[in-house]
């Protein structure tokens, strides 16, 4: 079975599918793999120019996509641990519940019309 880390980093869209939270970021992260691996596809082919051999050009920003996507795989995975864990920092310790003594807030709205 593949850990975490090496998921992210080979298919991040995978990684936040199964470990992280797949309806909220799994898409966009999928948009930039999917455009790392045309890039890079498309750079070993030629590139823009159709020249004979590679285009490093194309290569080199095909795999700074991928970093991105894998950095953002990483992120959102490890959000999605520390908010499940509940841990210190986690969002889920500093919500505000809403005072129940306090007026709606339209509700002067609502008095003046």
């Amino acid at each position: 079975m593949i850990n975490r880390k090496t998921l992210s980093l080979l298919a991040p869209p995978f990684a936040v599918m199964k470990h992280g939270c797949a309806s909220c970021t799994a898409a966009p992260i999928a948009v930039f793999w999917l455009a790392s691996l045309v890039s890079i596809g498309y750079g070993l082919v030629g590139g823009v120019l159709g020249s004979p051999g590679r285009s490093w050009t194309e290569i080199f920003l095909g795999i700074i996509l991928w970093v991105i996507a894998a950095a953002w795989a990483r992120l959102v995975i490890g959000g999605v641990t520390e908010d499940t864990q509940a841990k210190q920092n986690s969002p889920l310790q500093r919500r505000v519940v809403p005072g129940t003594d306090e007026p709606e807030p339209f509700e002067e709205a609502r008095k003046a019309h």
